[in-house]
């Protein structure tokens, strides 16, 4: 017995045959001429080793071989076309909905911006928005579970491409009442006697802003340390303290709660971005997010706020 013509198609003409008691009803059924459906049926005899129909010009039936093969081929062909289908259903699922990882800070103006704008275009797509810090952003990008990363750079990366959205200078958060308000910007040297809520020393910001103020003593006694930077404003708008933080996490510019100011003596910013994996075919709508993402860098590159729009 050889199993080279047992296939599909095979099976599913013999259990049709079967169930219609007519060559002429299956492949009619099936689309085909009914000689093509007598040479599959023959074929997957002769791959058996065993005669499963009885026919005449006017009589068929099922041989006890057909009889005994009969329920089992019904079977696999039902299992295979409900597992053909089951992943149809999950490629449509997937090509109507996109993940993105993304860090917090990103989510108060610039990755709404993108969102809406892709919307308005492709209102049937799902987006789902997995909220991570820097590393875990990275990795799900990696690991598959999320198509597009919106984070800042964190480094070279052979398996990962990124580019570039915008440059977000880091500034300084405060209350309206602090003294700091009087001045047009603060220099870096000056948060040294000041108390400032800070993320932890494993956060990306921080490492960032450790190296790019190596040499310069701005550090004070913290006074507050937390895991994402999103916590700080509330804190700074109860009169907890001041936060460094990047433009695009802060207030919507006219708010009376916080007061911003630059920071200067270095003017320290990070490069936000989108990553995702290189090598990867995107599909249709991922593209289309991708383009979606190249306008707004296009249009933010073209502005110069005070804070992200």
């Amino acid at each position: 017995m050889s199993l080279s013509g047992v296939d599909f198609d095979a099976l599913r003409s013999f259990v049709l045959v079967a169930e219609k008691q007519s060559f002429q009803k299956a492949a009619l059924a099936l689309g085909i001429s009914p000689a093509a459906l007598s040479r599959r049926v023959q074929r997957l005899e002769a791959a058996l080793g065993a005669r499963l129909l009885e026919r005449s010009t006017r009589h068929l039936a099922l041989s006890v071989a057909g009889r005994l093969f009969l329920p089992k081929a019904a079977q696999i062909t039902a299992d295979l076309a409900g597992a053909v289908e089951q992943l149809a259903k999950i490629s449509r699922a997937e090509a109507s909905q996109l993940t993105l990882a993304c860090l917090p800070s990103m989510t108060h103006h610039l990755l709404p911006r993108i969102m809406r704008d892709f919307r308005t275009k492709f209102p049937e797509i799902h987006l789902r928005v997995n909220e991570c810090g820097a590393s875990a952003v990275v990795q799900a990008v990696r690991d598959g579970s999320a198509e597009f990363g919106f984070t800042f750079r964190v480094g070279p990366d052979s398996d990962l491409a990124f580019e570039l959205i915008v440059t977000d200078p880091y500034c300084l958060a405060l209350p309206p009442d602090h003294p700091l308000t009087r001045q047009r910007e603060v220099k870096w040297r000056e948060l040294k006697q000041q108390r400032l809520i800070t993320a932890g020393q494993q956060s990306g910001n921080m490492r960032l802003l450790e190296q790019a103020l190596r040499g310069v003593d701005w550090r004070p006694e913290t006074a507050y340390e937390i895991d994402h930077l999103t916590t700080s404003v509330g804190m700074v708008t109860a009169g907890l303290g001041i936060a460094v933080l990047p433009r695009s996490s802060l207030p919507p510019a006219g708010s009376p709660a916080v007061e911003t100011r630059p920071l200067v003596e270095p003017a320290v910013s990070r490069a936000l971005g989108i990553y995702r994996r290189r090598g990867y075919k995107l599909p249709r709508i991922g593209q289309q997010l991708l383009m979606t993402v190249r306008r707004t860098a296009g249009v933010l590159a073209r502005q110069t706020p005070t804070r992200l729009p």
